[in-house]
């Protein structure tokens, strides 16, 4: 009866030991090997409105977007649904996080359908508890394949930007972003190729996880400018993998080429637009 009990508890300890065994062979880190730092994440979105954060995602995910920025203003009333009877300027894309701290992309917009290829590059950050700061670059080009008036093929319809992305979050409520950025090629139907350098500005409050209000504002500091500063605002609602923004605004472009070179109508009560930006973050 003894041996028999003797055997029973070796098995027991035996089966008992072997899964410990198993356990520690799954585990991928070593006391000894250098613990990796955590990944910032300041805004909750790679982008505020049309301006970049210095958001990436992790290896491998897809992030799709539909933009929309309707024609009419605000002010157009009823006849015009206030906007929404449209037209619209839309915009799909689809980007790929190459990285965890690369995503290239690729964007149509159905103004001179215009085809971006762009990517950004996230490479500094400062963790620190009360004003942590990333760094990230953003470029990219542009083919206008359908203008007006001359062949698709025309270099004159092709655009080059770049912008620098700082970013810090106070009191892990209030985002803040700076977005200096060039363009070449600024307006594809000016006589000759102009550039214009602006200097971006963007704030989100964090209501809640959920739910945030943000403003941008995009003046030109030298260079061509169309005709106007750009000025944005709304509020984003977040939902499991899904950002929902709907926003005002008096420039109706949404690509960086072309939202770059300002806005076509002044900053008044009367000229503000109705826009909306939809992403979903897809796991593969």
């Amino acid at each position: 009866m003894k041996i028999k009990c003797l055997k029973i508890v070796l098995i027991i300890s035996f089966i008992f030991f072997s899964n410990i065994i198993a356990q520690q062979n799954k585990i991928s880190w070593k006391k000894s090997d250098e613990v990796q730092k955590s990944k910032l994440h300041l805004f909750h979105s790679t982008h505020s409105i049309n301006l970049p954060t210095t958001e990436t995602h992790q290896k491998g995910d897809l992030e799709f977007e539909i933009s929309h920025r309707f024609i009419p203003t605000v002010s157009d009333g009823i006849d015009a649904l206030y906007g929404f009877d449209g037209p619209a300027n839309i915009k799909f894309s689809l980007g790929y996080a190459v990285t965890e701290n690369i995503i290239a992309t690729i964007a149509r917009t159905n103004v001179d359908d215009n085809l971006l290829i762009k990517g950004k590059y996230q490479f500094f950050q400062f963790d620190n508890s009360s004003l942590p700061f990333q760094v990230a670059f953003e470029g990219g080009i542009a083919w206008n394949s359908d203008p007006i008036g001359r062949a698709a093929s025309d270099n004159m319809n092709f655009q080059y930007y770049g912008q620098l992305i700082f970013n810090t979050l106070i009191n892990k409520k209030l985002g803040i972003g700076l977005v200096p950025s060039y363009i070449y090629n600024s307006h594809i139907y000016c006589p000759e190729k102009e550039y214009s350098f602006t200097f971006g500005t963007n704030l989100q409050y964090y209501i809640s996880s959920l739910v945030s209000v943000l403003a941008e504002w995009n003046p030109t500091v030298s260079g061509f400018r169309n005709k106007y500063n750009s000025l944005s605002f709304g509020v984003e609602l977040e939902t499991g993998g899904h950002f929902f923004k709907i926003i005002l605004s008096n420039n109706a472009t949404l690509n960086p080429t072309q939202f770059l070179s300002g806005a076509d109508l002044p900053i008044t009560t009367k000229n503000w637009r109705i826009g909306f930006n939809i992403t979903r973050l897809l796991n593969i």
